[in-house]
Formats: structure tokens, C-alpha cells, sequence
């Protein structure tokens, strides 16, 4: 069920250059919250911009009833959002859309986040680990400055490897440089999860493609409603008419029916 509650704000940190961390209060949302959903936040006391903020949950903790939000401050709403202080009630609308698949026969996970695209990527990686799996995160950046959350996943337990464009830190590269090494090296994931640029998640679904290794990417899209009734953010599927054999296409939701989608059911290049 998705609800419409106020919340208050707990903490604020800028983590990098314009990216915020907020933490929320927010029991009813935290309990059932799934790594992968969304929140739509109301951005501004007043009503500028009209338009909520999608935003992932980038953790979850359901003892002490808080969520996390980490974001990066680039339109007007989301500067407005991280001009609000501390003790602030956020007029927010969740948990909104379906989660990751985490199957229970999986021993190993691969994550690889692409800029603000780990924003989802840490509440997954905590349940991974609470199942028992094992767990690799690579994160892509343009910069040193810019790689979110390094930290994080290695105090969780991951292994973590990074990759900037510019070599200022680590390797010189994309992310999916370090994705094809790792399966070079013969470290093969029973299963990969993604979210960053377009562009980086479609070759990581070509990677995994090749490898014969399931794929899921969480999908960044302009949204308007939020909850599925304005029809602002579809995006093309491919699906198996099993009575014709042959493949269909349609449009869905990327706010209700995703963010997250099997890698290989996108259309990319629509």
C-alpha cells in the first residue's frame, strides 16, 4: 500500500559535491520498504515546483523505523530539498514500485552502480548479506570527488572496486571495464543488479547476456504522478506471446510496473 505521510527530518549531510544524505523517520514507510522502491517526495513548503521528486530508498532500517534518501542537488527541486533542515516534516508518498529479485538460490550477487545510480544500490546490498550471499559492488564515477558510498559497502562486507573516467582514482575506465574483468578472472555471479546512465546499463545487460547471467536494472526516468495514472514515464518492453512464440512489445510504468526490470526485457535503443 502506498501511503501519503509527513515525516521528519532526522539528519543532513552533504557527502559530495552537491549529494545530500537525509535521514528520515519514517516507520510505516521503513516496514515495508524493499531495497529497490521509491519515495516521491514533496520538495518545498509551498507549491514550487508543483511536481514531486522520486527519489530511492537508499537504506532501510526497520528496527529503528528510518530511511535514507541520497540524492544529488541538480534541478530546482531537488536544491529546495536539500536547503530543508533538520527537524523539517517532508510531505513524502511510499513505498512506491517493485523491488529487486533477489533469488534465494543466488550465492553471489554483483552490484555496479554508475554515478548517483548507487542511490538504490546499499539497501540491497545490506538484505544480500543478511541472506548470506556473497557480494561484490563496483562503482563507476567521472572523478574521484564523485564515487558515492565506497565506505558503506565495505563496512557491510562487500568486496568494493571502482572505477573513475578520468583514472583520478583507482582504475582508469568505465565500471563496465572492471564488470568483464571480474568475469574474465572467473568470478561469475549468479546474478547482476545495476542502476547508473542508460548507457552503462545497457552494456552491462550485453555482459551478462553473454555471460548467461541474470540481470536487473533499476531504470532512472522523468516521473509526474508517481503512482501509475499519468502514463509520464513509460518505457518499451519486450514480452513472450508463449501462445504464438514470438516476441511481443509494450509499454509499461517505470513508477508502478519497475524501476526495476529483468536487463534483458528493455528496449534500449527505441
Amino acid at each position: 500500500m502506498i501511503l501519503n505521510i509527513k515525516v521528519k527530518i532526522l539528519s543532513r549531510k552533504e557527502v559530495g559535491p552537491n549529494i545530500y544524505l537525509i535521514r528520515l523517520k519514517a516507520p510505516e514507510i521503513a516496514q515495508d520498504a524493499l531495497p529497490g522502491q521509491f519515495i516521491h517526495i514533496k520538495c518545498s513548503k509551498d507549491n514550487y515546483p508543483l511536481l514531486r521528486r522520486p527519489l530511492s530508498i537508499h537504506r532501510i532500517d526497520k528496527e529503528k523505523g528510518e530511511i535514507f534518501i541520497l540524492f544529488q542537488a541538480v534541478g530546482d527541486g531537488t536544491k529546495l530539498l536539500a536547503q530543508r533542515e533538520i527537524g523539517d516534516d517532508l510531505d513524502i508518498m511510499g513505498p512506491i514500485g517493485n523491488g529487486f529479485n533477489i533469488y534465494p538460490k543466488s550465492r553471489k550477487i554483483m552490484i555496479v552502480g554508475g554515478g548517483i545510480g548507487v542511490a538504490p544500490l546499499l539497501a540491497l546490498c545490506e538484505e544480500s548479506i543478511r541472506q548470506g550471499k556473497e557480494v561484490r559492488v563496483l562503482i563507476g564515477a567521472l572523478k574521484k570527488e564523485l564515487i558515492i558510498g565506497e565506505e558503506s559497502y565495505k563496512i557491510l562486507g562487500a568486496k568494493v572496486d571502482v572505477a573513475t573516467d578520468d583514472g583520478s582514482y583507482k582504475h582508469k575506465g568505465l565500471v563496465t571495464d572492471l564488470l568483464e574483468g571480474s568475469i574474465r578472472e572467473g568470478w561469475l555471479a549468479d546474478q547482476i543488479f545495476a542502476c547508473g546512465p542508460k548507457s552503462m546499463l545497457k552494456k552491462i545487460v550485453e555482459i551478462s547476456l553473454d555471460a548467461h547471467i541474470d540481470c536487473q536494472v533499476s531504470l532512472e526516468e522523468r516521473m509526474a504522478c508517481g503512482i501509475g495514472a499519468c502514463l509520464g514515464c513509460v518505457c518499451k518492453i519486450k514480452t513472450k506471446d508463449k501462445k504464438e512464440d514470438k516476441v511481443k512489445y509494450e509499454y509499461k510504468r517505470v513508477c508502478v510496473d519497475g524501476p526495476v526490470f529483468g536487463g534483458s526485457e528493455v528496449v534500449w535503443d527505441d
